[in-house]
């Protein structure tokens, strides 16, 4: 069974104790906002979210400020192709994102599954970056296509 969002919190503001980040009242709220999306959210859709349940003043650099912090603590990702936010679907697993993240987000729908990339994978695609002279980044890749149910 998966974690409830409250655990999600706890294990989150746990993970930030353990790599001696600050877990900030705010942090701890927007954190809240993108658990309780069933799809990847815009940053002003979060901001407006906010403002009507905790901060009704905050401004724009408040969510970013609170957004950048996520995804750096690996709490959070940022979909680049979309420009929108998604809680980190692994945050009760003992693993870490060392081995690559793989978005696989539908076009239909919005939705979006997070899946580790299987080692065979990573090799293939570093061969094939290699062979053409390119190192990637460390941001996660991302596929578009249709989830199963939209198929």
């Amino acid at each position: 069974m998966a974690p409830s969002p409250q655990a999600k919190l706890d294990i989150a503001e746990r993970l930030c104790r353990e790599q001696g980040l600050k877990w900030t009242s705010q942090r701890r709220q927007v954190m809240a906002l993108l658990l309780e999306q069933e799809a990847p959210a815009g940053a002003y859709d979060l901001l407006d979210a906010l403002q009507r349940r905790h901060q009704p003043g905050a401004k724009p650099p408040t969510i970013y400020r609170a957004l950048d912090f996520l995804v750096s603590a690996g709490l959070a990702h940022r979909l680049a192709s979309t420009n929108r936010y998604v809680a980190c679907g692994h945050l009760a697993c003992d693993h870490g994102h060392e081995a690559g993240t793989l978005f696989l987000v539908c076009d239909d729908c919005g939705a979006v599954r997070e899946a580790p990339m299987d080692s065979p994978l990573r090799r293939q695609l570093q061969r094939s970056l290699d062979s053409e002279g390119f190192r990637a980044g460390a941001q996660p890749l991302e596929m578009h296509g249709r989830c199963e149910r939209c198929a």
